[in-house]
This record gives C-alpha cells, structure tokens and sequence, in this order.
C-alpha cells in the first residue's frame, strides 16, 4: 500500500489533497464470505481553524465515516488537509462544515456526516459502566505499518444476546500488541474473531484509540445497524 502523506515529509507551502485508501486492499487478507458488519469511523479533529468573517475560530469536528464505505482517507493527509484551512475566509460556519462534508465524502465514495462538537459523555459517567453483556479490555497495543510506532487505545465489546468468553478474549486482544495494522483493520480483525469463535447473535466492537496529531480515529463495528456505542470520550485520549 503506497501512501501520499503518511512517513513522508511534506512541503506545506504546496497544496494539500486528501489521499484516500481502498477498503477493499485492506481487507484483502480476511474472509470475504464473513464481512457482513455495520459501523462508523468517527473521527475527532480537535484542533480545525478557519477565519470566521476574518477572525479565528477553532472547532472540534466529529467526522462519521462508515464502515461501508468504498475507501476511508489516510490519517496524515486528513490533518494537513484540516490545517490547511487555517487562514481560509469564510462568511459563515455551516459554509465550512458543507464544504469539509463534500469532500471527503467524495474521497470516501460515501456520504460522511459532520459536525462541531461542544462536549463529550466520558465513560464513567456513561450508561455503558456497568452494562451487562460489555467486556472492556484497557491498554491494547498495536502498531502503525507504515511508522512502526506503537498505537494504543481501549477495546469495548458488546453483547446484547451472548455471554462473552472474557479469558480468552483477554488473551486474543493481549496477542495482538506487536500486530501491524490501521485502528480499522485491528477493530475489524477483533470483530471477525470473536463473531466466529463465539457465535454470537449480537456482537458490537468499540476501539477509542488515543489521539495523535490533534486527531483519534475511533472505529465501530456491529452486527447491527443501530449502534450501541456512540462517541464517548476516555480521559487519556
């Protein structure tokens, strides 16, 4: 997989264009006949700047990619291409968020939902803590393969008709700490795993990852289309 951005130098006087990566490569190496999942990519971008009417404004931007979606974009050409807006005029904030939607909603081949955040529910005071059916697995390891450079992040599994077989869950999730690979394809490999070993009617899998360039990609996988998860935040990240 040859990528624009990410590992490489970039010179930042040049126009920024987003890099798109093919799904479909990055899971060439599971069972096609098992890839039935629905879900979201949700990114948080804390630190997007535009000029408001000539001033500066910072958001924080949640982009929903779904999990359907033909490509996703390359992390690092997502946060140069969100700082290239930095001293970009715009007359109204909705202005920006529609032209940020149209493009990487075309990059993904996909419609991406947008929009400015104001708070985040963190996981103590969620109605997650204490759900029956949910394994929670802190600390998980993996690493970035084109950097090399460790990414972690907590794994939360959710069973709504299934009872979990935790210890060796625990014991697969702790195998895959030198595991090569993007936070989409370590969540889907997770919920591949589990949905065959385990046999369960209703399997959700939640990776928050911690941020990295101002951004954490947090990916969601289900059997179903209504989530159960939604985008809480961990203090750390």
């Amino acid at each position: 997989m040859k990528l624009k951005y990410l590992g490489n130098q970039q010179d930042l006087s040049k126009n920024i264009v987003l890099d798109s990566i093919s799904r479909k490569e990055s899971r060439k190496n599971f069972n096609t006949s098992a890839l039935r999942f629905n879900g979201l990519d949700i990114w948080n971008a804390y630190e997007f700047s535009f000029l408001l009417k000539g001033k500066p404004k910072i958001l924080i931007l949640e982009i929903s990619i779904p999990a359907n979606s033909k490509n996703t974009i390359e992390s690092k050409s997502m946060k140069l291409f969100l700082n290239s807006f930095f001293d970009k005029n715009f007359l109204s904030q909705k202005e920006v968020l529609n032209i940020l939607t149209k493009k990487i909603s075309q990059k993904c081949d996909s419609k991406v939902k947008i929009i400015s955040k104001s708070s985040f529910k963190n996981f103590e005071n969620s109605i997650y803590k204490n759900k029956s059916g949910l394994f929670v697995y802190k600390g998980f390891r993996s690493i970035c393969p084109v950097t090399s450079q460790p990414d972690w992040g907590n794994i939360y599994i959710y069973s709504k008709t299934d009872t979990l077989n935790e210890k060796e869950i625990f014991e697969f999730l702790f195998s895959l700490r030198n595991h090569d690979g993007f936070h989409e394809h370590c969540i889907e490999k997770i919920f591949l795993h589990i949905k065959h070993s385990h046999s369960v009617d209703h399997l959700e899998v939640c990776g928050r990852f911690l941020r990295r360039g101002g951004i954490d990609i947090n990916p969601i996988r289900s059997t179903h289309k209504k989530l159960f998860f939604n985008n809480f935040r961990e203090l750390n990240q």
